[in-house]
């Protein structure tokens, strides 16, 4: 998720919460779409591309966060993997590393507290638990590694006041980091990026950036085979998480999997696939 304000976020999934009654678990094949493998152009069905990526040891896959069809998909994937393979992790963007022993009380005995996850996760309103709920509950009733990937909201404030910046060679280019203003500044509908904008969008560029790391260093760490859920920005190759693992972890080998609506202009140098969801 690019820098958002948290209150706006909060109206706006509670906003879903209360309009989306459909479930994540309610999709036909055939309304699966289709997608394009980037690096050849070869268009494959959902069933195609389950069994092709079905080897693959870090899949990152992504999101825009309000669209049901883009979690539909996910939860659809991750079982068609259960059934090929045990699910070493699960890594997510929603939930922030100050909830990881939240994580593991339930990991202990998964049984005792599934009747009430987002008590017990201490769930944030700004994520919509329908959209989440079905995939975290599958991840500890078949004992995968749940991994919380996101920055808390304190170290989030420290950034904001000013912090060191984050050192890598691949990933803070300022090629990269030019990239990740130009979207915050667009998203935001900042006139003018001079000034006191300046500031601020460039603080903004550094939380991205240190949220970008922290999921690398997750993933670095995590038992495989390793899925990433997580905004599309996050894992584009171009400015995201691939970026961040190539620097800490150069010889792990990445899958990434954008999710849209269109055939947009993405090529591989943001994806190894788009799954075009209609």
């Amino acid at each position: 998720m690019l820098f958002l304000n948290h209150g706006l976020i909060t109206l706006i999934s509670l906003f879903f919460i209360t309009a989306c009654s459909s479930s994540v678990t309610q999709i036909q094949l055939h309304e699966l779409g289709e997608v394009v493998d980037l690096h050849t152009g070869q268009r494959l069905s959902p069933m195609q591309f389950a069994k092709q990526i079905a080897t693959h040891d870090y899949l990152l896959i992504g999101e825009q966060h309000d669209e049901l069809k883009h979690h539909q998909a996910q939860f659809w994937l991750l079982k068609q993997l259960q059934q090929t393979r045990a699910q070493g992790s699960i890594a997510l963007e929603m939930l922030s590393i100050d909830q990881q022993a939240d994580i593991a009380k339930i990991s202990q005995n998964p049984s005792a507290y599934m009747h009430n996850l987002p008590s017990i996760l201490r769930w944030k309103q700004s994520w919509n638990w329908a959209y989440y709920a079905d995939l975290i509950q599958s991840a500890f009733a078949n004992q995968t590694e749940v991994l919380a990937t996101n920055l808390t909201q304190e170290e989030v404030q420290t950034l904001m006041r000013g912090a060191e910046p984050l050192n890598g060679y691949r990933s803070t280019t300022t090629n990269v980091q030019q990239k990740i203003a130009d979207l915050i500044t667009a998203q935001h509908g900042f006139e003018t990026t001079s000034g006191k904008n300046s500031e601020i969008i460039r603080k903004m560029v550094q939380v991205q950036q240190f949220r970008d790391r922290r999921m690398a260093e997750k993933l670095a760490q995590a038992k495989t085979p390793s899925l990433l859920i997580a905004g599309n920005h996050h894992v584009n190759r171009q400015i995201g998480v691939p970026l961040h693992l190539a620097d800490l972890a150069p010889n792990i080998k990445i899958t990434s999997i954008l999710l849209g609506a269109t055939s947009e202009n993405i090529s591989a140098k943001d994806a190894d696939y788009y799954w075009i969801l209609k």
